[in-house]
């Protein structure tokens, strides 16, 4: 009989957005998966989304437990009901280990489990405290994860400013540094410009913008968090004659719909902003692109601005751990404040005065599928 492990995560979408390969790697090793989530209220996804994420997992045969998680830091009610659900789930199936992820389920998951004596894998796809976070988010945040470390086995971060905090204040038995879920590094390396240059018509002639416009793009979901707001108040300072052949687009869904529109309305520039919603050919989004803007005020990583880089498009990116791992001043991208429209205005300009094609840099290597799926593989086998 194979061994069981549980995925664990408080909403549906993280499993989906993070953990389809590692699922993939613990069966080919012999375990038989669960995963332990919300699959009701599943989180930042669609709901089309949520229900091919739910047939991937029957047609993979992974077993799923709907475990009732309250959004963020959930309710004490709430909370106590999720425990005695998972503690249900612990006495039905012996598992090996789990591997965690949230703040939300990392929580509830590692309690459960050190009352069942059970392994613990934590990744932390971002501490919500961090230079630039609040006060708040340090106080609420580093107290929890301080407490929790003791009862994790191995903690698994994502960034360098968050492995070097984990080192220095956590406590798990073993502290690891693994990039995300990777990026598909070899395969945008073979990417000919022929290609590129076919998806870059086409993108643009389905989203009626001229091959000469200066195409700015994001990908993410429409929050304060990934903060698309201040690219349109950095393109209202640009004087009209400069910036009427500019466009940009943004991939992506949430609640600043009407928010962004309103705001590009409001300086005439409706008819040049875009809102693609929900897309899955991000990468001949970036080929059509000019510019990637990606000025998000927290992440673990960003995978969207680790995809625009691999894909050979200039990022302007926050100043903030994870997006800043990558960014290699002048080079393949920008670093700005994201707080600060002035330098983003600026970064727009010195881009439309000098567009020098770009490559697929080598040296992300590191950042690559096959070297996360390695190391990850290489974790899961010593806890056989």
């Amino acid at each position: 009989m194979s061994k069981k492990v549980l995925m664990l995560a408080a909403k549906a979408n993280m499993i989906q957005q993070f953990n389809h390969r590692n699922i993939n790697i613990l069966q080919d090793l012999g375990y038989e998966v669960h995963v332990a989530t919300n699959m009701i209220d599943f989180g930042s996804m669609s709901a089309t989304e949520n229900e091919r994420f739910k047939q991937w997992m029957s047609d993979n045969q992974v077993i799923a437990h709907q475990i009732d998680f309250e959004r963020r830091m959930g309710s004490l009610k709430g909370n106590i009901q999720s425990i005695k659900q998972l503690r249900t789930l612990f006495k039905q199936d012996n598992f090996s280990f789990i591997h965690v992820h949230s703040p939300l389920g990392s929580i509830l998951g590692r309690l459960v489990a050190k009352q069942f004596k059970v392994p613990v894998i934590y990744t932390a796809h971002g501490f919500h405290f961090f230079k630039g976070a609040s006060k708040l988010a340090w106080l609420v945040f580093y107290p929890l994860e301080w407490a929790f470390s003791f009862i994790t086995d191995t903690l698994i971060t994502i960034n360098d400013e968050d492995y070097a905090l984990a080192n220095k204040h956590m406590h798990a038995k073993r502290i690891l540094k693994i990039n995300g879920i990777g990026v598909d590094v070899e395969r945008a390396l073979l990417v000919t410009n022929d290609c590129k240059k076919a998806a870059r018509q086409r993108i643009r002639h389905e989203l009626n913008i001229p091959d000469d416009a200066f195409l700015m793009s994001s990908v993410g979901e429409l929050s304060d968090r990934k903060n698309h707001k201040i690219v349109l108040e950095a393109l209202k300072m640009i004087p009209l004659a400069a910036r009427q052949n500019i466009y940009y687009i943004i991939a992506g869904t949430g609640s600043n719909s009407e928010m962004l529109t309103t705001l590009a309305n409001s300086f005439d520039f409706g008819k040049q902003f875009k809102l693609l919603g929900y897309r899955r050919d991000i990468h001949e989004i970036n080929y059509a692109s000019d510019v990637s803007v990606f000025p998000s005020f927290q992440e673990g990583l960003g995978i969207a601005g680790l995809d625009a880089t691999i894909d050979g498009t200039y990022l302007i990116g926050s100043n903030r751990r994870g997006i800043s791992d990558y960014i290699k001043q002048g080079i393949n991208g920008s670093i700005i404040d994201p707080s600060d429209a002035v330098k983003l205005k600026t970064a727009i300009l010195d881009n439309i005065s000098c567009q020098d094609e770009l490559f697929p840099h080598n040296d992300l290597v590191e950042f690559g599928i096959s070297k996360v799926d390695q190391k990850m593989t290489q974790l899961y086998k010593e806890l056989l």
